[in-house]
Order: C-alpha cells, then structure tokens, then sequence
C-alpha cells in the first residue's frame, strides 16, 4: 500500500501490471480446469490486485503496451469481474473491491488533472469533482463494512480513513480532511507504534497541515475557508496528500500524454 512512494515508478508499476496479468490468466485456467472455492477465490484476488495495478498505472499516465485509458479500462474490467465473484462474499471481501473502485475513481480524476486523459464532454474540473466525489462515497462504503467487520482500529479500516481524508481535503479544503487526518494518526500510533514509517508518515500529514491551517489563519487574521485541490491547492499541499494516499495504492504523477475520454463516470 505504498505506491504513491517515490519507489513505485512507472517501471516498476509496468512490471506489477504485467504480472497481474499473468497471475490472472494462470488463475484463469485453474478455474476452467477445476472450478473449487480455492480456485475462485485466487482469481478473484488476481483480479483484484489487477485492478489495483492498473488504476495505480491510469494515474502515472500509462507506460508499456498500455495507454492511460487502456489502463483504466483494464482496471475497470477486472474490478467489474471481481465484484460479480464476490456478490455472496463475506462483507469484508466485498469491501476490498469497493475501497479497490475508489482507488480507481480517485486515480481517473488524477490523470485527468494532471492532463493524462481529458473530458470532451464536460469541463475539466466538474469530471474530476465528479470523480473524487465517487471515489468518496465507495471509501465511506468501504469503512463502514470493515468497520461492521473489524471495528475502527484495524488496518484495513485505517486505509479507508486514510483516503476518505484525502479525498475531503481535495474536495473542500484541508480544515475538512483534518479530524479523519488526525484520527489515522491515533489508529496507526495504537496499532503500527509512533516509529512505524505509515505513523511517521500519517504525523507528517497531519502536523504540516495544522502548521499551515495556523499560518494561513494568522495571515488572515481568522479561519480560512477555502475549497480544496479541484479548484487549486499548493503545491505542498500537493505532495502531502500523495503521501497520504500511499495506504491506497495510488503512484505518483509522471509526464502528461492526454487521451480523449468520454466525461461520463464509469
């Protein structure tokens, strides 16, 4: 859950897509061959960690055989199947297809404002709002099932917090992802201890946050109230919700090579 570490460059998100490919197409013929729960279920998690990859590889811009939409598509498709598997699953295997969809989601809207894919039916910034509040709802779907499930201190659940943050900071301002910031920050300190890297990582998130909630509020002489990314952010803002977004498998932006898309959700 680190791919939006410096780490996961685009190479290495080529080779991880790659590899989904062939594990799911080795699952596949275990299916024909044998249809057993094990078997269904090792392929649903190919699938799984395929559209994981692929959504992780839309939002770097592509790389390889694949396109950025080709990515997404790839990504769309596998998710899609996964979640038909899991229809009578256990809730908190459902819900890893769900919070999956909202890394999807979240990744379309970064590669479109980062000029991998463009809207030629709505504006810019409606799509990508649009996007990130799809995104949001699937990660709010998602916490409630692990939270049925696991309670809210468990690491699965935490994933879900980390990106429902993240998502409100993009949407309308940091003030509105701080309480979730600060409450990945306690979970992963109860769970992970205070020199785990993702808590060293969540303290860095939260803190730089609450600095720059006070300089701004100090530089204006009360709260700012202002909307989040889909209208402009800093660019330190920025880099800190990339980090932020590590617990959900999302890689950082690489350079822009637009493809057309349709605006329309999917």
């Amino acid at each position: 859950w680190a791919a939006a570490s410096p780490e996961y460059s685009k190479d290495i998100m080529i080779r991880a897509a790659e590899y989904a490919v062939d594990a799911v197409e080795v699952f596949s013929n275990l299916m024909a061959m044998e249809e057993t729960d094990v078997n269904e279920r090792k392929y649903s998690e190919g699938l799984y960690w395929m559209g994981l990859n692929f959504a992780t590889l839309c939002r770097l811009g592509g790389g390889g055989k694949w396109s950025t939409q080709q990515a997404y598509d790839v990504a769309n498709s596998s998710l899609s199947d996964c979640q038909k598997l899991r229809v009578t699953a256990p809730d908190e295997r459902r819900a890893e297809v769900i919070f999956a969809q909202g890394v999807l989601c979240f990744c379309k809207a970064e590669a479109v404002l980062s000029g991998y894919l463009r809207s030629t039916k709505m504006d810019k910034e409606q799509l990508v709002e649009r996007k990130y509040m799809q995104a949001l709802q699937l990660f709010e779907h998602a916490n409630q099932l692990w939270t049925g499930v696991y309670g809210e201190k468990h690491l699965e659940t935490v994933k879900a917090i980390t990106m429902i943050g993240t998502l409100l900071h993009r949407l309308q301002g940091a003030q509105a992802g701080m309480e979730w910031y600060r409450k990945e920050l306690k979970i992963r300190e109860e769970l992970q201890g205070e020199m785990h890297p993702r808590t060293q990582q969540a303290r860095r998130m939260y803190t730089s946050l609450l600095d720059a909630k006070l300089q701004a509020e100090r530089r204006a002489g009360g709260p700012q109230n202002q909307p989040g990314v889909v209208r402009g952010s800093s660019s330190a803002s920025q880099s800190q919700m990339s980090a932020a977004a590590a617990a959900a498998g999302v890689a950082g932006p690489a350079a822009p090579s637009p493809m057309a898309i349709d605006g329309q959700p999917k």
